[in-house]
């Protein structure tokens, strides 16, 4: 009996092991966060110039291929990169609606999309990481508490601060090509009131 212990506990140990590991390379739901939005750009139109920035804020990489973006109401789509599109470890991930630099105010997409308007007024971006499950959600105000900026992106303070508050939120105050003011992917740094460029 107890050779027959001794042999079966190694299994069971590396079993334990192999879970373990698993797990532990697997990544946590809810760690990728809707990071700035430049829902309003000033020098090219909305339907050019509007994109939103992912921020992975965990220690694994994301594949969000498959993932779905929505709002409350009609829009949404589903990313088919046609293969991997990662947020990689403490990295930065843009989405747009025209990845054309030369068309969209300078700014570097790395995901082009289609079927999503992002509003001017109250709206909201939800992160699905398969058809009901979210793994995050921003739902914006017309104005305060949220900034409501022309020309420039909104961006949250820090990337661990709760993205549903909008006291975290700020007005980009770095100017970025010709859209206006983003910080896209840098620290974030608050304005006040400043006129759209």
């Amino acid at each position: 009996m107890l050779r027959r212990a001794r042999a079966v506990l190694p299994f069971h140990a590396a079993v334990l092991l192999s879970l373990l590991s698993a797990l532990a390379a697997a990544p946590a739901f809810g760690q990728v966060v809707i990071n700035e939005i430049m829902q309003n750009p000033f020098a090219v139109a909305d339907s050019a110039g509007e994109w939103f920035e992912l921020h992975n804020a965990g220690l694994a990489d994301v594949d969000i291929d498959g993932w779905t973006i929505e709002d409350n109401d009609f829009d949404t789509f589903v990313i088919a990169n046609g293969g991997p599109l990662v947020v990689p470890a403490g990295g930065y991930l843009v989405l747009g609606n025209n990845a054309d630099s030369g068309t969209n105010g300078g700014a570097t997409v790395d995901y082009q999309y289609s079927g999503m308007f992002l509003s001017n007024s109250a709206d909201e971006l939800v992160l699905l990481y398969t058809a009901q499950s979210e793994d995050d959600r921003v739902e914006c105000e017309n104005g305060p508490p949220f900034p409501d900026p022309t020309g420039a992106s909104m961006s949250l303070e820090d990337p661990q601060l709760d993205n549903a508050a909008g006291t975290n939120w700020c007005q980009s105050e770095t100017p970025f090509g010709e859209v206006g003011r983003a910080s896209r992917g840098a620290a974030k740094e608050c304005a006040g009131v400043v006129a759209p460029i």
